[in-house]
């Protein structure tokens, strides 16, 4: 894995959140409208908090929606925590790629997003862990 490079402007979101939630933030990236948090393993719940109350709280303090995924060191269900919360029905590690499959247009459609917004976030996310590509069919 090699080392991850974040701005100031993450960093002090990561911050933020690990004060607010006592969660342990091992990445932090954003695009245009959401900040995407990925926490250790077992910090999920220390994370949302009771009833999503940190949630709630980081999407006013940030004024931008919030995601927050589970690391695994398992690859693929590290895929199935990005893409959750879509039920997909396989994912494979193949030599040097993820294989998602599923029978449904709406689960693959909602997977790729418009203008391939959530398939580039889910590219990113995983690739910033494992040198690894993803293939959806």
């Amino acid at each position: 894995m090699a080392r991850l490079k974040l701005d100031p402007e993450t960093i002090g979101f990561s911050n933020l959140m690990e004060q607010m939630t006592h969660a342990r933030v091992k990445d932090c990236f954003k695009d245009e409208e959401t900040i995407y948090f990925v926490v250790g393993f077992g910090q999920m719940g220390k994370a949302l908090g009771k009833g999503a109350i940190n949630i709630k709280r980081l999407q006013e303090k940030f004024n931008k929606k919030i995601k927050i995924i589970e690391f695994n060191d398992d690859v693929c269900k590290f895929v199935r925590n990005v893409a959750y919360p879509l039920k997909i029905e396989s994912v494979t590690l193949e030599e040097n790629y993820v294989k998602i499959q599923d029978s449904s247009k709406k689960t693959k459609s909602l997977l790729i997003g418009r203008q391939s917004r959530n398939l580039n976030m889910l590219k990113r996310a995983v690739t910033r862990f494992f040198n690894i590509d993803i293939k959806i069919e």
